[in-house]
């Protein structure tokens, strides 16, 4: 069917032209076919009698909206969450004249239609909750079925001339062709696109429906009885980005979500800690966390809109506990502590880098094992409210060109997100992989993202520039943050550091502001072994003002000196990766330690955020208000 415009292409919600196909009626709902110059409802369901002309309205028998004397009379209403429905034999055609007639306001008294004299008609438009084609009460709340086999949940109603146009959650199946493999593929299951915000017109609605919004998790093995929405999706398309609770979006971000107990109807959905408390055990989480807060995190953290409920516990004195898998030397682990978290654990299975975060992490539980030997630790131990996962990345970074024969081993470890949020069920996880990972292998990152929904994990996920947060090196790194059940989905934090015009960001981090004033006498700073080293080599200076190149496990190519005289330093290095001057390495691979690392300054600013998000969720329950 054509739109008033007459265009019959559009872009798809997943950002491919489409073709709209036709879809077969359901039984038991309308099935609406609307003309140019007609509104027709016909029955496509043997227990619904049809529609007479006789039983619409006449122009006299409906609400003036500009009348001052009315005649209340009962119509019958039509919602989303009928099981079935009944009215007059026969067919329906309205004239689209009439239809603004058809228009009436939302009322919070019984739902009824006035008595008035012909002869006026309403303003060319205004946004209502209501209107009635054909005898039929559309209103908010509702479920559409339109012809190019979308949905939507109306929200709001917009007469416009002689058409009328519905607006709100718009819906498409999950085996849609283009929906990406991250969304479990199955039948009668929906997915919520939020920037789908534009208009409907009543001329491309198919028929009435009954959808149920839920938050209530699922085996996704197990059939769907009934059209279903528990996700919700958020992707940046065309320049346009929508995102619930108005967060500007620091990258090309996407997001899938479970509804939360508020956007799922009545009946259908679970408060916050009834999901928490499920997925993670009956009063098996402490609100604020169940770790110490240092005192020097505590100084530095805003808790302003913290509440103090007992005087002793406060979000001031508790930190989020924190388990760092495939810790590496502690870059991450850095960050965390940096940011206030209570670092409970790490594992990794190098013994040098283990080594490292012995020296740099006192009383830290530290396991030298595989990965996937300490998920046979007892689950309680291992039970905290925040977890990284960095499995080892080079089979899937862009500068990985050659196999070798540790890339099986590799690409079996990219799957640790979902074994560790089965085993240590954190509120919230994050993942820290090359960028390179969606675009040279989307197929395997759709899977470790579905690994993660499936258990009931919401995620986001986009490609991050580290110099946006004071990292001075041209670093990009993909991070995906999972909340768990009944939790909120932290973002991604703003950019503190851009271009020096850029407005309320300090400028961006450079190679001398690192290295510029760290002591002859530092660790690791041997700069005449260096000058020894390049005594013949030949190379140009360069501008020591801007971001150093991507620091890697063997420094990186074109990482030398501003000076051309020398390389850098393992401190140097260490300082372009943002770790503190008393960060102490162990005695070997140090540079690979250095290069393998997430910068400590980039995860600091990931876990502010994330506790943050989790402070003020924790303080809404603590005053009784869910989401």
């Amino acid at each position: 069917m054509a739109s008033l415009d007459g265009s019959r292409i559009s872009v798809s919600p997943f950002g491919y032209p489409t073709v709209s196909r036709g879809i077969q009626s359901i039984a038991g709902v309308l099935d609406l076919t609307i003309g140019d110059n007609d509104i027709e409802v016909e029955p496509s369901s043997p227990f619904m009698p049809s529609l007479t002309r006789a039983s619409i309205p006449k122009p006299q028998d409906i609400i003036d909206l500009t009348s001052d004397n009315e005649e209340d009379e009962d119509v019958q209403i039509l919602t989303s969450e009928m099981q079935s429905v009944s009215g007059p034999s026969g067919s329906a055609a309205v004239d689209n004249m009439e239809l603004g007639r058809y228009v009436r306001t939302s009322r919070a008294t019984p739902r009824t239609i006035g008595r008035q004299a012909s002869g006026r008609s309403v303003r060319a438009s205004h946004q209502l909750s209501e209107t009635v084609i054909g005898g039929i009460l559309y209103r908010a709340g509702m479920s559409l079925e339109l012809k190019d086999g979308s949905f939507l949940r109306i929200q709001q109603v917009d007469p416009l001339g002689y058409d009328v146009r519905f607006t709100g959650r718009r819906l498409f199946r999950a085996t849609h062709p283009e929906v990406k493999m991250y969304l479990p593929k199955k039948d009668n299951e929906l997915i919520w696109v939020t920037q789908k915000t534009e208009s409907v017109s009543i001329k491309n609605v198919k028929q009435i429906c009954d959808i149920r919004f839920t938050n209530h998790r699922t085996d996704f093995d197990v059939p769907t009885p009934q059209l279903t929405c528990r996700f919700k999706l958020t992707i940046r398309q065309q320049g346009v980005v929508v995102v619930p609770g108005q967060h500007h979006l620091t990258a090309d971000q996407t997001a899938i979500e479970y509804l939360n107990f508020r956007e799922s109807d009545s009946g259908f959905g679970k408060t916050s800690i009834q999901l928490r408390d499920e997925w993670r055990g009956l009063g098996r989480t402490t609100l604020f966390g169940e770790g110490q807060a240092p005192d020097s995190a505590a100084e530095d953290i805003d808790n302003d809109e913290v509440i103090d409920l007992t005087g002793a516990i406060t979000g001031r004195s508790r930190a989020y506990t924190f388990g760092d898998a495939y810790c590496g030397g502690g870059g991450v682990s850095c960050g965390a502590r940096q940011a206030g978290l209570d670092i409970k654990w790490a594992v990794d299975s190098c013994r040098h880098a283990v080594d490292t975060y012995q020296r740099n992490f006192e009383g830290v539980e530290i396991e030298h094992a595989q990965f996937f030997d300490f998920l046979t630790n007892d689950p309680n131990w291992m039970r905290v409210d925040i977890c990284h996962c960095s499995p080892p990345c080079q089979t899937f970074s862009p500068a990985h060109t050659v196999n070798c024969n540790r890339d099986d081993d590799n690409s079996a470890c990219i799957f640790s997100a979902g074994c560790l949020c089965r085993t240590a069920k954190p509120r919230v996880l994050t993942m820290e992989e090359t960028s390179g990972l969606p675009e040279r292998f989307p197929d395997i990152f759709h899977r470790v993202l579905l690994d993660m929904v499936e258990i009931g994990y919401s995620l986001r996920w986009a490609v991050l520039r580290c110099d946006d947060y004071g990292v001075p090196q041209e670093r990009k790194r993909l991070v995906v943050i999972a909340a768990g059940p009944g939790e909120i989905l932290p973002h991604l934090p703003q950019p503190t550091h851009g271009l020096i015009a850029s407005p309320g960001l300090l400028p961006r981090s450079s190679i001398w502001s690192a290295i510029g004033l760290i002591p002859d006498d530092a660790q690791d700073h041997d700069i005449e072994a260096g000058f020894a080293r390049w005594e013949l080599a030949h190379r140009a200076d360069y501008n020591g003002y801007a971001p150093a190149k991507t620091i890697t496990c063997g420094g990186g190519e074109y990482n030398y000196h501003p000076t051309g005289k020398r390389p850098f330093t393992a401190r140097e290095f260490a300082c372009l990766q943002t770790f503190p001057m008393d960060f102490e390495f162990s005695d070997h691979n140090v540079r690979k330690q250095i290069g393998n690392a997430v910068p400590p300054l980039f995860a600091k600013a990931i876990y502010a955020e994330i506790a943050q998000c989790l402070r003020e969720s924790d303080a809404k329950e603590a005053n009784g208000v869910y989401h």
